[in-house]
């Protein structure tokens, strides 16, 4: 006959116990809160600092002569269309705007096919001056 075992088995819990692999995550935690927090906060800067700089600018800057084609290929229509504009009222001519950006675009076209498209300004390439 088998004698039954009538100790009872105490499990013990804390604030700070151990699994099998180590102490949890929660229990480091509970150990060193101020390191936590600096933790948490250096992460939180880290974060905001990458968004920062990995979000664009909501204010790009104008187009001008002197921007190179590089710039003009990376502006958007709206850019494009403003300094348009800014062309013909200051050298005048019977274009439109729709005109000007073409005619940009095919100079800027081949100031890159000569690979030059970083140092040609629009108003060189506009003017075939490269």
């Amino acid at each position: 006959m088998r004698r039954r075992d009538t100790r009872k088995t105490r499990v013990v819990t804390s604030c700070c116990a151990m699994g099998p692999d180590g102490p949890s995550l929660r229990t480091i935690i509970a150990r060193h809160k101020r390191e936590t927090a600096v933790v948490v906060a250096l992460v939180i800067v880290l974060i905001g600092t990458m968004a920062a700089t990995a979000l664009p600018s909501s204010r790009a800057s104008a187009l001008s002569d002197a921007s190179t084609c590089s710039a003009w290929a990376s502006a958007g229509q709206s850019q494009q269309a403003a300094y348009a504009r800014l062309y013909l009222t200051e050298y005048g001519g019977a274009r439109s705007n729709a005109s000007v950006v073409s005619a940009i675009n095919s100079a800027c076209t081949h100031a890159a096919y000569l690979g030059e498209a970083d140092d040609v300004s629009i108003l060189a390439a506009i003017n075939h001056a490269f």
